[in-house]
C-alpha cells in the first residue's frame, strides 16, 4: 500500500516503450495505491486512466491532466466528487462501488466545471439508496447524457430541475442532523463459520487489504512444497533394480522410441528420439541382461528386452543430423534365419517343423524348410552328413573319413546336441543399421 511511483508507471507503459511524456493510456489496477500523485507531472498527455480496485480515498493532484477523457476509479474509497475541476476534457467518469453517501452527493455540483462530461457511473455507492438520487444527479450535472448506463430523457431532466432546490435543502438538513444516540451497544454478528461479519466501510476495507497483504507476504516466505516435489522427481542417476517383486516399464519423459530385433536375428535394437539439440552429457544409458534404461534430463525410459543380451558387447550411437539415439545389443543366444539357406525338396530326416507341414509346391516347400528347427535324434549319425556351402546338398561319406569339401572345423556343421546352435563366430557388427 502506497502512492504511485515512477517504477510502477514505467512497468505499465511497455506498450509505449517506457516513454511517459507521450503516454496516453495507463492501467494501474490492484496496485494498493492510496494516494494519487506524480501523474500530472510525469504523464501530462494521459487520455485514459484505469485505477480500479485500489485504496484511493479522494481525488487529488489531477489538475494537470487537461487531456484526460476517461477516468475509472471503481472499487476505491472515494467519498466526494472534489478534485476533478482541472480535467477540462473529462467525458466519462466511473465511480462504481465507492463510499459516496448523502453528504458526498451534495458535492456533485462541482462536476458542473467539467462541461464535456457525458457519462457517470455511481452504482454500488451508499448515495444510491436515497430515493431521489437520480433526480438530484441529473439536475446537479446538466451536461450528463447517461447515468449508470441509462439515458436521460428530456422530460426527466426538466422534472429534476424543478425539484432540485428542494432536494438540495433536504439533503443538507439530513447531513447536518446530529446522529441518534444508541443506548445499547450492538453485538458483532457472526456467520455460519463463526467469523465476524464486517460492515462494508472504508476502515474495514483498508484493514482487510492489510491482512491479505500480510498473508501474501507470509506465503511468499514459505518454501513451495510443490516446486520441491517437482525438483525431487528429477533423477540424477539410475536406481538399482529391485531383486523382488514386479519391475514395471517406464517412460517418464514421453519419448518416442522403437524396440525391435535386427533382420539377422542376432541383435536387439532400440531407437530413441532424444532431441536434435540436446547435449549428450544429459543422456545416460544402462544396459542390463533383460532391461534397458535410458536417462534423458532426469527422465527415465525403462524397457523390458525381448531376449537376454550381452551387456559387455552392447554399444550406443547418436546421429549427428537427427540426434536420435541407437542402442545396439547382441543376443546371448543368436538366431540365424533359415530363409538365407536353400534346402532340398525332401526334408532332412532329423528335422521337425514347428507348424503343420506345407501342402505342396516349391514355395510351400521352401517355407516349410525355413521354419524347421533342430531336434536331437540318436538314430542319425551327423558325421556322415555334410552340407556343401555352395549348393546346400546333402553328401554322404563313409564314417570316420573326410573330403576336401568337408570343413576342417566341426563348428561349421549343424549339431544336434542339446543346447548347441550355429557357429556364433560371425562378426555381427556388420548387421548394425547405419545412422542418418
Amino acid at each position: 500500500m502506497g502512492p504511485i511511483s515512477v517504477e510502477m508507471i514505467r512497468k505499465r507503459s511497455e506498450h509505449n516503450d517506457g516513454v511517459l511524456e507521450t503516454l496516453e493510456e495507463l492501467v494501474l489496477q490492484e496496485e494498493g495505491i492510496d494516494k494519487i500523485e506524480t501523474l500530472g507531472r510525469l504523464c501530462p498527455n494521459l487520455k485514459i486512466l484505469y485505477m480500479p480496485n485500489n485504496l484511493i480515498p479522494r481525488l487529488e493532484n489531477m489538475n494537470r491532466l487537461k487531456a484526460l477523457e476517461y477516468l475509472n476509479l471503481a472499487i476505491n474509497n472515494i467519498t466526494k466528487f472534489d478534485g476533478l475541476e482541472g480535467c477540462e476534457m473529462l467525458n466519462k467518469l466511473d465511480l462504481t462501488l465507492n463510499f459516496i453517501d448523502k453528504e458526498g452527493l451534495l458535492t456533485a455540483t462541482k462536476l458542473r466545471a467539467n462541461i464535456h462530461i457525458r457519462e457517470l457511473f455511481l452504482s454500488g455507492n451508499p448515495c444510491t439508496d436515497y430515493p431521489d438520487f437520480r433526480k438530484f444527479i441529473i439536475a446537479a450535472v446538466p451536461s450528463l447524457k447517461s447515468l449508470d448506463s441509462q439515458k436521460i430523457k428530456p422530460s426527466e431532466r426538466i422534472a429534476a430541475q424543478q425539484v432540485f432546490n428542494a432536494l438540495h435543502a433536504e439533503l443538507s438538513e439530513a447531513c447536518n442532523a446530529p446522529p441518534g444516540s444508541e443506548s445499547e451497544q450492538k453485538l458483532p454478528q457472526l456467520n455460519d463459520k463463526g467469523e465476524e461479519i464486517r460492515n462494508y466501510t472504508v476502515a474495514n476495507r483498508v484493514q482487510e487489504h492489510n491482512e491479505m497483504q500480510r498473508l501474501k507476504e507470509e506465503q511468499e516466505k514459505k518454501p513451495d512444497s510443490r516446486s520441491q516435489e517437482r525438483k525431487s522427481k528429477r533423477r540424477t542417476s539410475f536406481d538399482p533394480l529391485p531383486t523382488e517383486g514386479r519391475i514395471y516399464q517406464r517412460n517418464e519423459g514421453g519419448f518416442d522410441f522403437k524396440l525391435q530385433e535386427s533382420d539377422c536375428g542376432r541383435l536387439v535394437l532400440c531407437d530413441v528420439a532424444v532431441g536434435r539439440y540436446l547435449d549428450t552429457s544429459l543422456i545416460d544409458v544402462d544396459v542390463q541382461p533383460s532391461w534397458l534404461r535410458v536417462l534423458v534430463k532426469g527422465k527415465l525410459l525403462q524397457l523390458k528386452l525381448p531376449s537376454e543380451v550381452k551387456t559387455d558387447e552392447s554399444f550406443v550411437q547418436r546421429s549427428t543430423t537427427t540426434g536420435r539415439l541407437l542402442v545396439t545389443m547382441p543376443k546371448v543366444v543368436p538366431y540365424r534365419k533359415w530363409s538365407s539357406f536353400s534346402c532340398a525338396a525332401a526334408p532332412v530326416p532329423h528335422l521337425k517343423s514347428k507348424v503343420n507341414p506345407p501342402s505342396s509346391g516349391a514355395a510351400a516347400t521352401e517355407k516349410h524348410c525355413s521354419e524347421n528347427v533342430l531336434e536331437p535324434s540318436a538314430a542319425v549319425n551327423i558325421h556322415n552328413i555334410v552340407t556343401d556351402a555352395t549348393t546346400c546338398k546333402q553328401v554322404d561319406h563313409p564314417a570316420n573319413s573326410r573330403t576336401e569339401s568337408q570343413p576342417e572345423n566341426d563348428g561349421e556343421l549343424m549339431r544336434t546336441k542339446e543346447g548347441e546352435s550355429f557357429d556364433t563366430s560371425v562378426d555381427w557388427a556388420d548387421d548394425v543399421p547405419p545412422l542418418e
